[in-house]
């Protein structure tokens, strides 16, 4: 950016009253207080709640008429949940006013205090109100900035009507990611993928910050970014149209030349005004992420012109001694023991990938350091603290990444929320800690209908006056925190546990392959797997004030499984859930396709109920009851060829082990008896029951042989 457009964000950014002023310049003026009178208007369409806390936009998705608030307080890696009341509490504002004030004084006005700025704020004033009661001033200011940028380059400062398209919202949609990471040969295969989910997205990132300059913006016009998606508010300009469709044909072409077309990027755009931008008239919003998603359809069908066909079947030269790469089965000139040049580095990589205490830039090509390639002659390196700083001195605008890090006056500015949790480093380990049975377990799950929340979650409350870009935007930011932020939390402090004797709050064995704006591929031992997936269906449901829910499917496998398969055989899992109830969604599937359940069903009456009368009873009994469960399990599946269950030889089975002396244990047994026969009579009831004893037989399987 130029010296006007930087003390025009910076002007923007400090422009609520709360916060210290900052002398941009008085040529300035009027349109900073244009760009925060416009973003106003498009935040405060229509109010929700006081501004006294912070609302919730929660309070009026998909229908919801509620009024929780959030605590100002900074965000953190544990997840804050919405509440009936909170204080106000000036204070903390003054605190955030002076830590801002701080970084005035030290950095002057440049393009690295706008950036830092940003990042102060996105940690500081998520959870203190802005213009309107839902929304927080940190998304505020950021969009104040975004409109103030784009008005900057439309109208050179001249003031635009509200109906004139000065604006144009344009996105970025990444293809073949799930391929490009799980379709992997399986040594090394939980480094492997760790590192190939973490690749993508700071090739996602790096692309991001690249278009920013090109384009002389800043992050403040990313309205979203996530899971290969990604959301700008640009102005309705050629230029940058033009500049923006040059840069994603370049990073197609790198891609294209590295992966082949495992890879691909999709871009789509519409231009608006600041009416369309809070529905005015009523409907104009939704046209908008229409038109974006019909463009973006259509680049996908017809991807690539001549040249790139051409280039994608031209036969191999002579001398040309490609061959497969062992790892990801890409046909490409080896590097290291028969790797592509990729995977290799990947390797070499995947320890500073997987520290959570690294540092990464992205570096040119003859850069001394090691790398991964990326797209526009750039690779990806990591770098300790001191060297990141003193690339930063030397250039203040070098691409310095931290993951999940706190805010520092350092000049390390841009942070990556990622999911990055992992309690063991292989699946041997994952699977040696396993309780009971030495089975790993995976999870793939996503939100459900969120395509749709998108499109028309604010417009089931108050007619649609809540449709606003400030709230799109907000929504997209709290999906993705939850997913590549509080995720970790979750599984740091795993609460639902399958063994009584497995105290709350215990850390997971597990380890996070993905996590993405709205779904996760989590991989650990089979129990806490399981246990697990209560705990997301428990959190986002307070997490988003139970105006979102989420399908999962869950896969049990031996270490040594074919990872492609397992996450194949999971998706699919997960796609039961999906279709699950009439296509109702809200459920998860363990196994099979007969262990689909809709989440209460599945915590409530598989194991609160089911379970936990197995356990209770076998617990205290003398009867042999691992060898009676897998009795059971046998003339439940055996119907015979008229398809009923022999309910005789059921009576039977269970009479036959009732202990013949009086007392406790025998009262105990009868009532277990009781259960078991009234639980044999229904389907719903019996299929539980299977998923129970199945669970309970892993449960015990590990140590029970090992006796």
């Amino acid at each position: 950016m130029n010296d006007r457009q930087i003390k025009l964000a910076v002007g923007c950014l400090l422009s609520d009253k709360r916060l210290p002023k900052a002398d941009t310049g008085a040529e300035l003026a009027a349109q900073i207080l244009q760009a925060g009178q416009l973003a106003e208007m498009l935040n405060s369409t229509a109010e929700n709640g006081s501004r006294d806390v912070c609302g919730t936009i929660f309070n009026v998705l998909n229908g919801s008429s509620q009024s929780m608030v959030y605590p100002a307080q900074t965000l953190t890696e544990k997840p804050v949940y919405p509440q009936k009341n909170a204080p106000a509490d000036k204070q903390y504002m003054q605190s955030v006013s002076s830590e801002a004030e701080a970084l005035v004084k030290s950095e002057g006005i440049t393009e690295t205090l706008v950036n830092k700025l940003l990042r102060l704020y996105e940690e500081k004033l998520a959870f203190v109100p802005g213009s309107a009661a839902d929304i927080p001033l940190y998304d505020h200011l950021k969009l104040t900035a975004a409109v103030a940028l784009c008005a900057d380059k439309y109208s050179e400062g001249a003031a635009i009507p509200h109906d004139e398209k000065a604006f144009v919202i344009y996105s970025i949609d990444l293809s073949g990611i799930q391929s490009f990471i799980y379709d992997i040969s399986s040594k090394g295969a939980l480094k492997g993928l760790r590192a190939r989910s973490f690749y993508l997205e700071m090739l996602f990132e790096v692309y991001i910050d690249l278009l920013l300059a090109r384009l002389s913006l800043c992050r403040a016009n990313v309205l979203y970014a996530g899971g290969g998606h990604a959301y700008f508010m640009l102005p309705n300009t050629a230029e940058t149209l033009a500049a923006a469709e040059e840069m994603l044909r370049r990073l197609n072409s790198d891609l294209l030349g590295a992966f082949g077309s495992s890879l691909y990027a999709a871009a789509g755009w519409a231009a608006c005004s600041a009416n369309d931008l809070r529905n005015k008239p009523q409907g104009s919003y939704k046209q908008i992420f229409a038109a974006i998603s019909e463009m973006i359809g259509m680049n996908k069908l017809s991807r690539y012109n001549a040249e790139d066909i051409v280039r994608l079947n031209a036969p191999r030269t002579t001398g040309d001694h490609s061959r497969e790469c062992t790892v990801c089965h890409r046909f490409a000139k080896k590097y290291d023991n028969e790797r592509c040049e990729i995977c290799a580095a990947l390797e070499r990589l995947s320890g500073g990938i997987l520290s959570p205490d690294t540092l990464f830039a992205a570096e040119d090509m003859d850069s001394p350091r090691d790398g991964l390639a990326l797209p526009f002659g750039k690779k990806l390196t990591s770098v300790t603290e001191n060297e990141a700083a003193g690339m930063i001195k030397a250039d203040p605008a070098a691409l310095i990444y931290t993951k999940n890090g706190k805010f520092t006056a350092g000049g390390i500015y841009r942070n990556i929320h990622l999911g990055n949790y992992v309690s063991q480093g292989d699946f041997a380990g994952l699977a040696a800690n396993a309780n009971g049975i030495k089975r790993l377990a995976v999870i793939r799950a996503d939100v459900d209908n969120l395509g749709q929340s998108f499109v028309n979650g604010f417009s089931k409350t108050g007619g649609g006056r809540y449709e606003t870009i400030s709230r799109t935007s907000v929504f997209s930011r709290k999906l993705s925190e939850f997913f590549k932020y509080h995720i970790n939390y979750l599984l740091r402090h795993g609460e639902y546990q399958l063994y009584d004797d497995t105290p709350k709050d215990s850390p997971r064995n597990a380890a996070v392959v993905y996590a993405g704006g709205d779904d996760l591929f989590i991989v650990g031992g089979w129990d806490d797997i399981i246990g697990f997936s209560i705990d997301l269906k428990n959190a986002l449901k307070c997490f988003a004030q139970g105006t979102l829910t989420v399908s999962a499917g869950v896969g049990i496998y031996p270490e040594k499984y074919p990872i492609s398969a397992m996450a194949n055989e999971t998706g699919s899992l997960e796609s039961l859930s999906k279709s699950y109830n009439g296509g109702k969604k809200n459920a998860v599937t363990l196994f099979d396709e007969s262990g689909s359940y809709g989440w209460e069903e599945f915590e409530e009456k598989v194991l609160n109920e089911k379970l936990a009368a197995l356990k209770a009873f076998i617990a205290n009994s003398s009867t042999r009851g691992k060898a009676m469960l897998y009795k059971m399990l046998e003339l439940i599946r055996d119907k015979g060829e008229n398809g009923r269950l022999n309910v005789a030889r059921f009576a039977y089975l269970l009479a036959r082990n009732c202990p013949d002396k009086d007392g406790e244990e025998k009262n105990a047994y009868i009532a277990f008896e009781q259960k078991m026969y009234k639980w044999i009579q229904t389907d719903k009831d019996r299929r539980q029951l299977v998923t129970a004893i199945y669970i309970y037989i892993y449960m015990n399987r590990g140590v029970e042989d090992d006796e």
